[in-house]
């Protein structure tokens, strides 16, 4: 799958349902997550069917420039869980015209019926055994390492054809080396003999590809069961919907006998038109002009800035004022996240200046604290400004060991209140209109405080509900240096107080931060009241961010359940905005009293919302997976946290957004 993409699989025989999300942060990377439910073991409730597994699988492709030599992919699967579907490989695949061809090596569920010596063992005696179970499993969820690439191998290979005249259509035949009491059974005394014989080691079908996002594929699979699945995928690194061209109406709103003046009033009515509003502005006589603008509808500070710059130019023309340089400064929360200069020669001519002219002869830099106050220019906002909107939202729960999915439907209440540029309350409140939680049991067994096992007590709630109400006051200091004190409601499960600061320099890489809260936790309703629980929970946190959008996120602190430890994050951000990665923690609890999964792990992506839209907004889902929640290494929800906040504000971002220039 190419880099940005996310697929999710659903695979139904007589003996199991499969599920598998992939994510594809690179095009040589693949990651996937997937729950099995096997229809002949018994679960601990005693009925057969119930039981429910899940695990990771991570794959490794290399695709070299020389079409001739094949593309290789090493690949681990079920390489933390269980062990059901345990195994690791090797395998070429080379295109040929119409035909595709695969062959491959692999350990441990690929040693099922026909097994050969492990190759690897001339390089280390080490690799001739493979143990039964992995002495990391403890309480599940540890990498089986000690498994890896050990102990006898079986070969696999399979051939697909492009069946010519239909469009989509492939025919597939496979070797398949499977032991199936083994693989996702592991030769348990419940397996059911007549579901997982095999009459054959071949298996045959058809794929069908419907349209660029949904497939379909039905074979006969061991030579006795037919097999279906269904693929619907979707590629966030490019436009998914042709944007709206840009290109404004400029008018000359001027009621002031004043040139100057007339041209603010006219800048202000243009810009605020195309809902980039003005905050200040300043005329210098040396023809240059500095705005101020505040956008919640582009994520590119490029695109809004040059958007902004434009109008302005083309307004002073209308007003016969020659500008030099038109400086633009973004706002958020009143806080001045970056001042982008251009050359107002380069907006009116953008079909014969070269690109890389305008980036030469474009200024990036940070702006002063609270420069804006100097202004010439300065507006009348009528404090307390209002925001709100209601709207149908989702409620997804993950991870829940009956179930791969619960969920529901709100009506959602959201509205922000800006009593002055830095004061901000944001409320969100909610009303259930359909959901299946009420079909969840309280949660899993915990012996720690149930600071998240409770979660599902929260999600019952079908009364309408407080999901925060956070007051915020937001200021920077010092260049560089940004801060905010919070107190209310952050989330379905805790309010209190706290502060953050952080350190995020515009020339630099790098950004440091520190944030630390007293919070209490909230009774079941989510209404106004709380229960006894209460904490002082907080993190030292440092991000880096390297070449290709891969940016680290290291923190370590005290989490709500009083235990002390570090969460590691990688994740990748594409051009097109989109975001995924990877996290785990480990704390000073030990395995036994996390419980089923030894530590905190998981996966989540992010892609804004305007991929799908004719216009350009700001806004973005996120979906973030954890395979079971747990009280150990569980984090504060922050809805306003720095980081969020503070965006555009190094030349790291703005440099890679230059895509977006008049676009």
């Amino acid at each position: 799958m190419p880099e940005g993409s996310v697929s999710f699989t659903f695979n139904k025989n007589d003996i199991w349902k499969y599920g598998n999300l992939s994510v594809s942060p690179f095009n040589w990377l693949e990651a996937n997550y997937f729950y099995y439910r096997p229809s002949d073991l018994i679960w601990i409730d005693g009925i057969r069917g119930h039981d429910l597994d899940k695990g990771f699988n991570i794959k490794f492709i290399y695709r070299p420039e020389n079409k001739n030599i094949p593309n290789l992919a090493i690949g681990l699967d079920d390489f933390a869980g269980t062990g059901f579907f345990t195994k690791e490989y090797v395998v070429a695949t080379q295109q040929l015209n119409n035909f595709k061809y695969s062959i491959g090596l692999g350990w441990g569920k690929f040693n099922g019926e026909n097994s050969y010596r492990n190759p690897l063992s001339k390089i280390s005696a080490s690799l001739k055994d493979r143990p039964s179970r992995s002495d990391n499993y403890r309480m599940g969820g540890s990498p089986s390492y000690d498994q890896w690439f050990r102990g006898d191998v079986g070969f696999f290979g399979g051939l697909e054809y492009q069946i010519i005249g239909i469009d989509g259509l492939k025919f597939k035949i496979e070797f398949d080396p499977f032991n199936y009491f083994d693989l996702s059974a592991l030769n348990r005394k419940d397996a059911i003999y007549d579901l997982r014989k095999k009459d054959s080691n071949l298996n045959y079908g058809f794929s069908y590809k419907l349209n660029e996002f949904v497939s379909f594929n039905a074979s006969y699979i061991k030579g006795n069961t037919f097999n279906l699945s269904f693929n619907l995928g979707i590629l966030f690194n490019k436009k998914l919907s042709q944007k709206k061209e840009f290109s404004p109406k400029i008018e000359n709103f001027s009621n002031s006998a004043n040139q100057k003046y007339g041209f603010y009033e006219s800048i202000l009515k243009n810009l605020n038109d195309n809902e980039l509003f003005l905050q200040t502005s300043t005329l210098h006589d040396n023809g240059s002009l500095d705005i101020s603008i505040s956008t919640s509808n582009h994520r590119n500070a490029i695109r809004s800035s040059s958007y902004a710059a434009f109008i302005s130019n083309e307004v002073s023309k209308l007003n016969d004022i020659d500008l030099s340089t038109i400086s633009v400064i973004h706002i958020n929360a009143g806080i001045e996240l970056n001042k982008i200069t251009y050359l107002s020669s380069h907006l009116d001519d953008e079909y014969y200046t070269p690109i890389e002219l305008k980036i030469r002869n474009t200024k990036l830099e940070s702006s002063e604290p609270r420069s804006i106050e100097k202004d010439e220019f300065q507006p009348n906002i009528n404090f307390p400004v209002v925001f709100s909107s209601i709207s149908p939202s989702l409620v997804s729960h993950i991870g829940n060991p009956e179930k791969f999915y619960f969920g529901g439907i709100n009506i959602q209440h959201v509205s922000e209140v800006q009593f002055n540029r830095n004061l901000i309350l944001s409320t969100e409140i909610n009303a259930r209109v359909y959901d299946n939680f009420q079909d969840t049991i309280s949660g899993p067994a915990s012996r720690m405080e149930h600071v998240r096992t409770d979660l599902v007590q929260y999600l019952k709630e079908d009364d309408v509900h407080i999901a925060r109400m956070q007051l915020d006051y937001i200021w920077s200091p010092y260049k560089s240096i940004y801060t905010k004190i919070s107190a209310g409601i952050f989330e379905n499960m805790y309010g209190g107080m706290g502060a953050e600061i952080l350190y995020r320099p515009f020339n630099k890489n790098f950004n440091i931060g520190i944030e630390l809260f007293k919070v209490r936790q909230r009774t079941f309703d989510q209404k106004f009241n709380f229960q006894e629980y209460e904490t002082i929970t907080g993190h030292i946190n440092f991000g880096y961010k390297f070449a290709a959008g891969i940016e680290t996120n290291i923190s370590y602190g005290r989490y709500l359940a009083k235990d002390d430890g570090f969460t590691f994050d990688i994740g990748r951000t594409t051009n097109s905005g989109f975001k995924s990665g990877i996290y785990f923690t480990r704390t000073n609890i030990s395995p036994e009293l996390f419980g089923e999964g030894s530590f905190d792990k998981g996966f989540y992506f992010q892609f804004p919302l305007d991929l799908f839209s004719s216009e350009y907004n700001g806004n973005y889902s996120t979906f973030k997976l954890s395979p079971l929640t747990r009280d150990g290494g569980a984090k504060l929800i922050n809805g306003k946290d720095l980081k969020g906040l503070i965006y555009n504000s190094t030349y790291y971002e703005l440099r890679r957004q230059w895509d977006g220039f008049l676009n």
